[in-house]
C-alpha cells in the first residue's frame, strides 16, 4: 500500500470499529467512534487516487453503519411503544383510588 493511500486505509479501521459496536449494539460508544472518524476524515482532505479501494470499502461500511442504527432506533422505539401500553394496561389493574376516611391528621 501506497503512504499516500495509508490515511484512508486507517480511515476505514476506525469505520471498521464504529461498524462493529453498533453491530455489537454498544451505543453507548457509537458517537465517540463517530466523532472519532469524522476528525480524522475531515483531516485527510481530497483522496489521492490511490485511496479509491479504501474509498469504496467506506461506503459499503457507512451503509452498514446506517442500517444498524436504523435497525437500533427502530427497535428502541418498539420497545417504547411496548413499555406505554403496559402503562396503560396495569392502571387497569389497579383498581380505583383509594378514598380517604378522614382518620389521617394530616395538619402537620
Amino acid at each position: 500500500m501506497s503512504a499516500e493511500a495509508q490515511p484512508w486505509a486507517e480511515l476505514v479501521a476506525l469505520a471498521e470499529r464504529e461498524r462493529d459496536l453498533v453491530r455489537d449494539g454498544r451505543w453507548e460508544e457509537v458517537p465517540a467512534a463517530s466523532a472519532e472518524r469524522l476528525s480524522a476524515s475531515v483531516a485527510l482532505g481530497h483522496p489521492p487516487v490511490a485511496a479509491r479501494a479504501h474509498l469504496e470499502r467506506l461506503v459499503e461500511l457507512q451503509a452498514e453503519i446506517h442500517a444498524g442504527l436504523s435497525a437500533g432506533r427502530a427497535f428502541t422505539l418498539q420497545k417504547l411503544g411496548g413499555m406505554n401500553r403496559n402503562k396503560t394496561a396495569m392502571r387497569g389493574y389497579a383498581g380505583p383510588p383509594p378514598v380517604e376516611h378522614g382518620l389521617v391528621n394530616r395538619s402537620a
